[in-house]
């Protein structure tokens, strides 16, 4: 099977940079904000309540791993 090439030209497509942020964007439903994070945090507090209730040994491993998570992500971003 022969394959046709042939050179391509190099196109230059021009992009366009706002400086300034767009503030009345209809996609971003900015006003739900405040519910996300009180979810997250209700969320957070069951998990935290759920494995309370469930086991010591359970709560000390996913202590262990959280630390060890931060101190990872603290490594890694100090380099």
């Amino acid at each position: 099977m022969q394959l046709q090439t042939q050179r391509l030209q190099p196109t230059i497509t021009p992009v366009l940079i706002s400086a300034t942020p767009i503030q009345n964007d209809p996609l971003i439903n900015r006003g739900e904000e405040k519910v996300v994070y009180i979810g997250v945090v209700l969320i957070a507090v069951a998990l935290v309540i759920a494995v309370w209730k469930l086991s010591p040994r359970v709560e000390h491993a996913i202590i262990f791993a959280f630390v060890l998570s931060i101190a990872l992500i603290g490594l890694f971003l100090i380099r």
